[in-house]
């Protein structure tokens, strides 16, 4: 064991011999490293570091586990949403033991190798406010880090203590998050019975309704032309009703059996193939109920078919289906035109497949764009769950997905979806 105390005139020069132990401590991990920071600001002094920078190298070298517990606020969003691709993250409320008016907010960051020895070590961050010429804690900017001492300890005692505290944290953040991902499952199925299936069955009720109370009264008489037509025109409703409310049954199936399933087995799947696969399922559906004889062109631009590949299962086409599917209901001109981009994307010496679905549709506005994959999404048409399971099976397959204009800050043009999945 050992324990150095910096003292250095000039904070922000980091000690060298502090800064390679800790290098080394990260290089030799074989396994697994555990990280937990009490401050988000402590990230900051990661990134600057660059220790977060030879962290992921280790990652995608090694294949090493990397976990990370930290507090989530606006400061540390922006890194955070950078490392996650590699970093197993869990965000954790700390109660803050500084006032505003302190200049300096001390921070003590713990590293547990392999849960066999640990690197910790404590920092303080001031953070200068250059107009006012004075410190100001509420800033993230103009920070000037300082490495007060570290530690590097084998002691068994020692570090069984701290692989027991990070392990609690750590599962306990979790038994929350599923804790509160059950209450919001439960509180879906409760909406979508309560009130989608509901409204469509009282279209039905009311419907078949109207249609008997208009039969009853023209019992001894042949209907009238006007009262056919009144007949007709309510049974239509209720038959589009009863098909939405089957189509709404079908999605919540889908979102079931995502919930259900909690051991993946993914095989190996070819992008462009459940990319046609979709368009076929899309066109016959237009094909066999097509009251606006739209039309769905899609033009498809990539390279080699055959090596565009992720690990992925049957519920892939799912993503294109519904993605295709939106585009027919929001286009209101009966030609569908869709352009489908695929190529490769790099994170690191990571490989992705990005895959980009642009449309010639109405467009979204910037305002409704950060609610669309909300799993009840009361502003869609339908029951608004399209889009929430097309973003359960792009994360189910270790992607992400966003939304933006086709054409740039002019949504009237149409909407484009991105993607991106880890190659295989």
């Amino acid at each position: 064991m050992y324990n150095t105390k910096e003292s250095n005139n000039n904070p922000q020069a980091i000690d060298k011999k502090f800064l390679d132990t800790l290098f080394e401590f990260i290089h030799s991990v074989q396994s697994e490293i555990d990280i937990m920071l009490p401050e988000s600001a402590s990230l900051q002094f990661l990134s600057y570091c660059k220790i977060i920078d030879y962290l992921i190298s280790q990652k995608l070298s090694k294949n090493i586990i990397i976990k990370m517990l930290c507090p989530f606020d606006e400061n540390s969003k922006k890194l955070i949403k950078q490392i996650v691709p590699f970093i197993v993250y869990q965000s954790i409320k700390l109660s803050s033991h500084k006032t505003a008016a302190a200049a300096t907010v001390p921070n003590s960051l713990l590293f547990i190798r392999d849960k066999q020895d640990i690197f910790s070590f404590s920092i303080d961050i001031h953070q200068y406010d250059k107009e006012n010429k004075d410190y100001n804690e509420n800033r993230n900017k103009n920070s000037i880090f300082s490495v007060n001492d570290w530690l590097y300890s084998k002691n068994v005692a020692v570090v069984k203590n701290s692989v027991s505290c990070f392990d609690i944290v750590w599962e306990e953040k979790e038994n929350y998050d599923k804790m509160i991902e059950e209450k919001k499952h439960s509180d879906l199925l409760v909406d979508l019975i309560t009130h989608d299936i509901g409204n469509y069955h009282q279209v039905i009720q009311t419907s078949l309704g109207l249609v008997i109370f208009l039969l009853e009264k023209n019992k001894t008489n042949i209907l009238s032309p006007q009262d056919s037509e009144k007949i007709f025109s309510y049974l239509t409703t209720a038959k589009n009703a009863l098909m939405r409310s089957r189509s709404l049954v079908d999605n919540i199936r889908r979102l079931e059996r995502l919930y259900g399933q909690k051991d993946l087995k993914l095989v190996l799947r070819n992008l462009p193939e459940a990319i046609n696969n979709a368009y076929s399922t899309v066109e016959q559906t237009l094909y066999d109920n097509n009251p606006h004889n739209k039309k769905i062109f899609i033009n498809i631009a990539h390279g080699h078919p055959t090596d565009i590949n992720i690990m992925a299962e049957d519920l892939l086409d799912e993503i294109f289906i519904n993605l295709f599917s939106n585009t027919v209901k929001y286009t209101d001109s009966s030609e569908v035109k869709i352009d489908v981009m695929i190529k490769d994307y790099f994170i690191g010496e990571a490989k992705y497949w990005m895959t980009t679905i642009s449309d010639y549709g109405k467009g979204i506005p910037d305002s409704m764009k950060k609610e669309l994959f909300e799993r009840f999404y009361y502003k869609a048409k339908g029951s608004g769950l399209g889009l929430s399971i097309v973003r359960a099976l792009v994360e189910r397959y270790r992607g992400k997905i966003w939304v933006g204009d086709r054409v740039y800050k002019d949504y009237t043009k149409g909407t484009t979806f991105g993607m991106i999945f880890p190659a295989a």
